[in-house]
C-alpha cells in the first residue's frame, strides 16, 4: 500500500525546511562559522526568523540538520558518479574517492562547510555523533567496493577493507585540507595520483587506480 500524499500544509513546512538548511549551507560557506547569524539564515532561505526558530530551536541543532542535508546531497551525486563510472570496482572506487577531494566548486564548498563545523563536531557530543554516522556512510561504502572488488578478482589483497577503506578516506581528508588550502606543492592532479597510486597499492590492485577523470566522459572535474 502506498504511503499517502503528504498534505498542503506539510508539503509547505518540509519545502521551508529545506530552504533553510540549503540557506544554511550557503551563508556558513560564504561568512564562515563565526559570521553566520540566525537572521541571516532566514533573510537567504526567504522566510520569517520565527519560521526558521519553528523548525530548528538553536543553532546547533540547525548545524546538525546541515551536516545530514549536506552529506545527502552528497551521497546522491556520489551513487550518480559511481554509476557513470561502470561496473568494475576499480573504477568505482576510483569515481568515489575522486568525489571526497575538492576537485570543483561544488565540492570545494562541501569542504568548507566541513571544515567550518569539524570544530563544533569536537566540542559538542551531538554534532559528534552525526560526525561520526556521516564517515561511517563513508568507511561503509569504500569497504563496500573493496570486498566486492576482492570477491570478482579485481583486487588482490589479504588486508581487511574496513581498515583499507578507512586509510583511503583518512589519505583523501589529508591531501584534500592542502588542496583547499592551496598548497602551492600540491595540486587537484597529484592528489588524484597519489591516491590513484597508493589506495591501488592498498587493494592489490594491477597499477594505480583509473584515473577518475577518464570515467567522467574525459572531462576534468
Amino acid at each position: 500500500m502506498s504511503s499517502p500524499r503528504p498534505s498542503q500544509r506539510e508539503q509547505a513546512a518540509a519545502d521551508a525546511r529545506s530552504r533553510i538548511l540549503a540557506a544554511a549551507v550557503e551563508c556558513i560557506v560564504r561568512d564562515g562559522l563565526a559570521r553566520v547569524r540566525m537572521a541571516s539564515i532566514a533573510r537567504t532561505a526567504g522566510v520569517s526568523a520565527g519560521l526558521l526558530h519553528y523548525h530548528f530551536d538553536t543553532k546547533e541543532q540547525l548545524f546538525g540538520e546541515v551536516l545530514t542535508y549536506s552529506h545527502e546531497v552528497s551521497a546522491e551525486l556520489n551513487q550518480r558518479a559511481m554509476s557513470e563510472a561502470g561496473d568494475g570496482a576499480a573504477e568505482r572506487l576510483s569515481s568515489f574517492l575522486d568525489r571526497c577531494l575538492p576537485s570543483d566548486r561544488q565540492r570545494a564548498d562541501e569542504w568548507l562547510l566541513w571544515q567550518e563545523l569539524a570544530l563544533l563536531c569536537i566540542r559538542d557530543p551531538h554534532l559528534a555523533k552525526v560526525g561520526a554516522d556521516l564517515y561511517e556512510d563513508l568507511y561503509a561504502t569504500t569497504a563496500d567496493i573493496i570486498r566486492e572488488g576482492t570477491a570478482t578478482g579485481v583486487f588482490a589483497t589479504a588486508l581487511d577493507p574496513r581498515q583499507i577503506a578507512e586509510t583511503a578516506i583518512a589519505i583523501t581528508d589529508g591531501l584534500g585540507a592542502r588542496v583547499l588550502a592551496g598548497d602551492p606543492n600540491l595540486g587537484i592532479e597529484e592528489a588524484r595520483a597519489t591516491i590513484a597510486t597508493t589506495v591501488g597499492i592498498l587493494v592489490g590492485h594491477d597499477g594505480p587506480l583509473p584515473d577518475p577523470a577518464s570515467l567522467e566522459g574525459g572531462a576534468r572535474a
